[in-house]
């Protein structure tokens, strides 16, 4: 099972034309057919085979409707939010930052995004509609979004988190002291679980 992690955030303010988060081309990032291994985004930044590279292509499109899950899979879902949010609180008051607060507006944004992914079967910050984060948040009138992660195949909240913490730009998201809410989003799919933090100022 492949298992990838990407990261925005929000200091990324210029995007580089033609590419989009996690790849090299402008085609959105399939997920069937790769090894274990992790991806972070740098705003406008590739580098060398191997390492983190990324890039968005900032668009406006029309908003995707949310996928609505099945109540025994929300009921999973919820446990999964509960726990990424602990851990990452866990996390931040070992490193001297506020706990996160739960947010019902960036849970909605991350759980829809996470259920696109694995129904679109695409991994990436852009969606096939070459909406961004940003795009994603205005579209839903979040204007205090600051930025996300993202990860597939993880198959906890112990184990997405681990990952997203042993990756400098995840960490950078989850350790960031000036966010102060956060909403995670999981969907539990053929080659899934699809993991989405998205945090907010």
């Amino acid at each position: 099972m492949s298992r990838h992690a990407c990261s925005a955030h929000g200091s990324c303010g210029d995007h580089t034309p033609g590419r989009r988060a996690g790849q090299r081309t402008g085609r959105t990032r399939r997920t069937s057919g790769r090894a274990p291994r992790i991806v972070a985004a740098l705003c406008g930044t590739a580098l060398a085979a191997g390492a983190p590279f990324a890039a968005a292509v900032p668009a406006a499109a029309a908003p995707v409707t949310g996928v609505r899950l099945a109540p025994a899979v929300d009921t999973q879902a919820d446990s999964a939010q509960r726990q990424v949010l602990t851990l990452v609180n866990t996390q931040r008051s070992e490193h001297r930052c506020g706990a996160l607060s739960a947010s019902s507006r960036l849970n909605r944004m991350a759980t829809d995004y996470s259920a696109e992914m694995g129904t679109e079967n695409f991994f990436s910050h852009t969606d096939p509609a070459g909406r961004t984060p940003w795009d994603r948040a205005k579209d839903m009138g979040i204007s205090d979004f600051g930025g996300e992660n993202i990860a597939v195949g993880q198959p906890t909240p112990r184990a997405v988190m681990d990952a997203w913490m042993n990756s400098s730009k995840h960490r950078a998201n989850i350790l960031d002291c000036r966010f102060h809410s956060l909403g995670v989003g999981v969907y539990y799919g053929d080659g899934g679980p699809w993991w989405t933090q998205d945090f907010g100022y």
